[in-house]
C-alpha cells in the first residue's frame, strides 16, 4: 500500500511539475530586443512645448524644500482643489471657508475670510506658479451628513461672492492682491454621481440634478464674464466621459442654447494607458465643435495612474495602484501621458496631486520628503522649452515617446518607454539622428531601474546617430 500510495504521489507531481513548466512557459516573457529610430527635423516647428507639466496644489507655506522643488521643476500652474484636505488649514479656497455665511451681504469686506487662502495663494506664487483657481466646493467622501455641495439657494448671489474672491487677488479689494490670475474654474465633477442617482440620496460633489448644475453655471459664467472679459471663466470639470452616461454633450448643449461664454473647458481622467486620454480629448474636442466652443481651451485638470478593477476602498488594487504612482513605473507612466497629450488636441494637464500627504502624489514619500521617481519625470519635462519641433518614430511597437524641443539653437529631445504590462522585460535600442547633419557628443541624463537622473556619456558613431538603450519605465533627455 505504502508504495502503490508513492507511486501515486510521485506521479502526481510528476503532472504538476510539468503543468508548472507549461504554465511558466506561457507568461514567460518576451526578451527579445526591439530597435527604435528616432528622426529629429529642428526645421518643421510643430508649435510650442505645451505646459503638461501643472498640478494640482503646490508646496508647503513653510516647506523650504517644497518650494524650492516647484522652482525647480518650473511648473506653470497650480489648480487650488481640494487644498482643504489637511493639507494648508481648514478653511482654504472653497467659496463657503472663504464666505462662510451665505446670509450675508456680499458686497461688505467684513462677510469674508480670506486669511488661510491668502497664505495658500501667496505660497503658490512665491514658489514662482500661477494659481488656476478652482470656484466652488472640495468633494465630500464622509457619508455621516452633507454640507456644502448643495446647489447654492441664489445662483446670481453666489456669482457675486465669486467676484469678490477675484477682486480680492486680482484687485486689491479687502486688503487683498494684484496677482492677475487668470484662470477662474466653476465648479468640480458636478455628474458624478448622476448616472448612478446617488446625488438624490449621498451626493458627493453636487446634491443636485445635472439640469440644475447647468443653469447654475450658465448664471455664474455669465455674471463673471461681464465682469471679468479679460480673465478665462471655464469649467465644469466633468468626470465621465466613457463607460458610462456622459453630461458633455447635454452641457453644451445648453450653454449654447443659453448663449454662455466658455473660455475653457476642463475635465477628469484616471487610467493606466496614454491612450485613454487622447481618445477622450479627441471626443470632447468633437464635441466643442459640434456646439460651437471650437475657439475655447482643453484643459485635462485632474489626471494619475489607476488601473479601474476591484477599486473598493482598502482593495489590493487600490494598494497597487498607489505603489504604482511612488515607482518607476508612475513616472514613466507620467512622462509618456506628458509626451503623447502634447500632440493631442488638448493645451493644458494638470497632474493630481502635489501634496505628499496624499496617495496621489508621486513626487514625495511622506513625512521625510524623499524625491520619488515621477519628480524626475517633470523635472525632464522642465528641460523641454521653447517650440516643438518634428519627432518622426519607427519601431518600438508603440511604447516609445518622444518629443523634441528647440530654442536658441539648442535642442533638446526627452524619451519615455512605458509598457503598462510588467513582463515587457526586453531592451529597445533608440538609435537617434538629426535630419540634415550628424550629431556630436550628446549629453544624456537617464532615469530608470539603475539610474536616477544620471548623466549618461553618449558618443556619435560613424554614421552620425547615437545609441540609447532603454529597458521598461525609462526616462531620456538628451542635449543635442
Amino acid at each position: 500500500m505504502e508504495t502503490i500510495m508513492k507511486r501515486l504521489f510521485l506521479g502526481v507531481a510528476a503532472l504538476l511539475a510539468g503543468a508548472w513548466q507549461i504554465a511558466a512557459q506561457e507568461i514567460q516573457p518576451d526578451i527579445t530586443p526591439v530597435s527604435v529610430r528616432v528622426t529629429i527635423d529642428t526645421s518643421a516647428v510643430e508649435g510650442p512645448i505645451k505646459p503638461m507639466n501643472a498640478v494640482n496644489n503646490g508646496p508647503l507655506a513653510d516647506s523650504k524644500q517644497q518650494k524650492a522643488d516647484f522652482k525647480i521643476l518650473n511648473i506653470p500652474y497650480s489648480r487650488t482643489h481640494d487644498a482643504s484636505e489637511g493639507y494648508y488649514g481648514q478653511r482654504v479656497v472653497d467659496v463657503s471657508d472663504i464666505f462662510p455665511d451665505f446670509c450675508k451681504d456680499p458686497d461688505k469686506a467684513s462677510s469674508y475670510d480670506f486669511r488661510e487662502t491668502d497664505v495658500y495663494i501667496k505660497a503658490l506664487v512665491d514658489a514662482g506658479s500661477e494659481p488656476f483657481y478652482r470656484l466652488g466646493q472640495t468633494i465630500e467622501n464622509q457619508t455621516a451628513a452633507k454640507y456644502n455641495i448643495y446647489p447654492p439657494k441664489d445662483y446670481k448671489k453666489w456669482a457675486k461672492i465669486c467676484e469678490h474672491i477675484i477682486m480680492h487677488y486680482n484687485e486689491g479689494w479687502a486688503d487683498g492682491f494684484h496677482y492677475g490670475i487668470r484662470y477662474w474654474e466653476i465648479w468640480n465633477e458636478a455628474d458624478l454621481d448622476q448616472s448612478s442617482g446617488r446625488w438624490k440620496t449621498e451626493p458627493r460633489t453636487w446634491g443636485g440634478s445635472i439640469e440644475e448644475f447647468h443653469k447654475f453655471y450658465a448664471v455664474a459664467a455669465k455674471h463673471l464674464k461681464e465682469r471679468f472679459p479679460g480673465l478665462k471663466i471655464g469649467g465644469p470639470s466633468y468626470c465621465r466621459i466613457q463607460g458610462t452616461k456622459t453630461y458633455f454633450p447635454q452641457f453644451f448643449e445648453y450653454m449654447r442654447d443659453n448663449k454662455v461664454p466658455i473660455d475653457f473647458i476642463s475635465w477628469h481622467k484616471y487610467g493606466s494607458e496614454p491612450s485613454v486620454y487622447l481618445l477622450e480629448a479627441s471626443m470632447i474636442r468633437e464635441w466643442m465643435r459640434e456646439y460651437g466652443y471650437s475657439d475655447a481651451e482643453l484643459i485635462l485638470n485632474e489626471w494619475n495612474y489607476r488601473r479601474f478593477k476591484g477599486n473598493a476602498p482598502g482593495s489590493p488594487n487600490e494598494y497597487y495602484n498607489e505603489d504604482v504612482r511612488y515607482s518607476l513605473k508612475g513616472a514613466a507612466f507620467a512622462a509618456a501621458t506628458m509626451s503623447a497629450m502634447q500632440d493631442a488636441p488638448v493645451d493644458m494637464l494638470m497632474y493630481y496631486d502635489y501634496r505628499p500627504l496624499s496617495g496621489w502624489c508621486g513626487f514625495y514619500r511622506y513625512p521625510t520628503l524623499e524625491r520619488l521617481p515621477t519628480y524626475y519625470a517633470f523635472y525632464a519635462w522642465s528641460k523641454l522649452s521653447g517650440s516643438e519641433c518634428s519627432c518622426k518614430i519607427e519601431g518600438g511597437a508603440g511604447d516609445i515617446y518622444a518629443v523634441a524641443s528647440v530654442k536658441d539653437g539648442k535642442t533638446v529631445l526627452m524619451l519615455t518607454r512605458y509598457d503598462g504590462d510588467n513582463n515587457a522585460c526586453n531592451l529597445a535600442s533608440v538609435r537617434v539622428s538629426l535630419s540634415g547633419s550628424p550629431l556630436g557628443r550628446v549629453f544624456c541624463h537617464l532615469t530608470d531601474k539603475e539610474h536616477v537622473y544620471t548623466e549618461i556619456p553618449l558618443f556619435p558613431e560613424e554614421d552620425g546617430t547615437v545609441l540609447v538603450e532603454l529597458y521598461n519605465n525609462s526616462i531620456a533627455v538628451l542635449e543635442l
